[in-house]
């Protein structure tokens, strides 16, 4: 008996390897093919996808510059009063829904429901409320006893923001500004929903057509451009704050 069953045991171990092995050599021919499905079909379409690519940067770059400058001149000169109200408003603004912002706008702005001008207003606003309170955090860090040196040595207000605060300001203004692009890029797509078409029109036209391929470029497009923009922030920042990058050699 126990020769038998020890055979049998054997024979049984042989076939889960074996069906172990067809199933991952299933899998993977499988994944070889969604890959190469993916990248034909992401050559195929090249063109197309460079063209939404494009539109989806010339409508969120100018929300990310615009939005960031209005929210740092927002954070220097609201008076500190007033900082609570406006904290409070702008968390309240940034909770709305993008979708129903788009729809709202043209309500109150009398502007078109189709068209890229909706979309950046709303992006703009968006930029405005998350960059707020990077700026503002930025600005508080600054240190009191330099801010009072500088103007013991006789600088103005302007030129104390110009020459100090600003730049000891900027790792916190670049790490807001890098959440900020990063955020505007991802939200941005959701203008292919009112008519504006970007990268976004990938999911929308890969879903509807049940293609995936068409989703899975979309989604890949949209992270390389927030991955590059981010990127590229980041060694604006570090271009800015040469002596951040000294201490941190002789460290």
């Amino acid at each position: 008996r126990r020769p038998v069953g020890r055979a049998l045991r054997r024979r049984a171990h042989r076939t889960i390897r074996h069906t172990s092995r067809a199933h991952q050599e299933a899998g993977q021919r499988f994944r070889s093919k969604a890959f190469g499905r993916l990248v034909e079909w992401f050559i195929a379409n090249w063109s197309f996808i460079a063209g939404l690519a494009w539109t989806h940067l010339s409508i969120s770059i100018p929300p990310i510059i615009l939005g960031s400058v209005i929210a740092i001149v927002m954070a220097r000169v609201i008076p500190t009063r007033f900082v609570t109200p406006t904290r409070t408003i702008l968390g309240a603004i940034y909770a709305i829904p993008s979708l129903a912002l788009f729809v709202v706008l043209p309500a109150v702005l009398g502007t078109k429901f189709i068209g890229p001008t909706n979309v950046i207003i709303a992006l703009t606003i968006y930029a405005i409320t998350s960059m707020y309170f990077s700026a503002r955090d930025a600005f508080r860090q600054v240190p009191v006893a330099t801010m009072t040196t500088s103007r013991a040595l006789g600088m103005n207000s302007r030129q104390m923001f110009v020459h100090v605060e600003l730049p000891l300001a900027v790792p916190g203004l670049i790490a807001g500004l890098r959440v900020v692009a990063a955020s505007t890029i991802s939200i941005a797509s959701i203008g292919a929903v009112v008519g504006v078409r970007n990268l976004g029109y990938l999911f929308i036209d890969g879903f509807q057509r049940k293609i995936p391929e068409e989703i899975i470029s979309g989604l890949v497009a949209i992270s390389v451009i927030a991955l590059a923009l981010d990127a590229g922030l980041w060694l604006l920042g570090r271009a800015m704050t040469p002596w951040r990058n000294a201490k941190v050699a002789r460290a």
